[in-house]
């Protein structure tokens, strides 16, 4: 399960037992550890290239890191620092590795190309807000959010959910894909919004980079506490929305969307008491004790747990 690129990416969180536990939210039964470890790896995937954007590459160094994902071609990354390297090179391999096993576990065909293409789109929705940070702009809340549930990885997320769980003899990917659009729209929207819901309000002062809650506030000219409730209020819209869609799918589309449904609630609990991906302590660290530690069913981790606990 570990990506192996902690000790050259000291930049980067690389935080494998909070993705698992994200990925057990995301896909608990016994049956689906195929798709929890999919899962895992391209959660932490997720977290460390989102330091690459955030804090290590520059503008120029990114554009290039995003167009060779893009092309899938390393010849392009041959001039970029080692650390962009080492990341792309994490992301080639896995991704091709995991197609692999999807292929010969689940019976698709010609997998790679779809999470390659939701790859580049996760990556040119974080250059879209990097290029806003390095300008200082605050885009509209519409604007933020039409590009923020792309960059929220619920996309990607729920790429894995179908691949690890639709009936292939029913449709292939693109149809699964075409008919999930609504509910993936909305899942990646709440993951969007418990992130952002889950940023400090000393952050928000600093205006680091955008967030829903900063760009309502400056374009509404309102407190945050107001902004908070009007976010919230959105987050609320796209339940329904995410409800509407199990209400009325058909059964073959009642599985993927329950693991969609799944990512979107994996995100109220992994920020309800703030970011659950950053310091590694208090709820988190309770999270962990209480699923993996103290739970009789669930003593074999596919990690040392009780390290990352000391």
């Amino acid at each position: 399960m570990n990506l192996g690129i902690k000790e050259r990416l000291s930049f980067s969180r690389d935080r494998v037992v909070e993705s698992f536990l994200y990925a057990a939210g995301t896909a608990p039964e016994p049956k689906q550890a195929s798709l929890r470890k999919w899962l895992s790896k391209v959660i932490n995937l997720i977290l460390i290239t989102d330091d690459v954007y955030d804090v290590y590459g520059t503008l120029d160094e990114l554009e290039i890191f995003t167009n060779a994902v893009e092309r899938w071609s390393p010849e392009e990354i041959k001039e970029l620092p080692e650390g962009i390297q080492i990341c792309f090179w994490t992301l080639l391999n896995t991704t091709n590795e995991m197609a692999a096993e999807i292929e010969q576990e689940n019976g698709w065909t010609s997998v790679l190309p779809y999470l390659q293409k939701t790859w580049t789109d996760f990556l040119k929705s974080l250059l879209v807000e990097a290029k806003w940070y390095n300008k200082g702009y605050t885009p509209s809340l519409e604007e933020y959010l039409n590009n923020g549930w792309i960059s929220s990885s619920g996309p990607l997320l729920s790429v894995l959910a179908i691949l690890g769980v639709a009936d292939r003899k029913t449709q292939n990917v693109a149809e699964y894909l075409k008919d999930c659009q609504q509910i993936i729209h909305h899942s990646s929207l709440v993951i969007r919004l418990c992130n952002d819901q889950g940023t400090s309000a000393a952050e928000l002062e600093r205006g680091d980079a955008a967030s829903s809650i900063l760009c309502y506030m400056r374009e509404a000219n309102v407190s945050e506490a107001v902004a908070r409730e009007h976010i919230r209020s959105l987050m609320v819209k796209a339940w329904k929305g995410i409800n509407g869609y199990c209400i009325s799918c058909p059964p073959f589309l009642q599985e993927p969307a329950k693991y969609i449904t799944n990512a979107a609630r994996g995100a109220h609990f992994m920020y309800q008491h703030g970011d659950g991906f950053g310091v590694q302590d208090r709820e988190t660290r309770d999270h962990v004790r209480s699923n993996f530690i103290d739970n009789e069913q669930t003593k074999l981790l596919p990690f040392n747990v009780h390290a990352w606990l000391n």
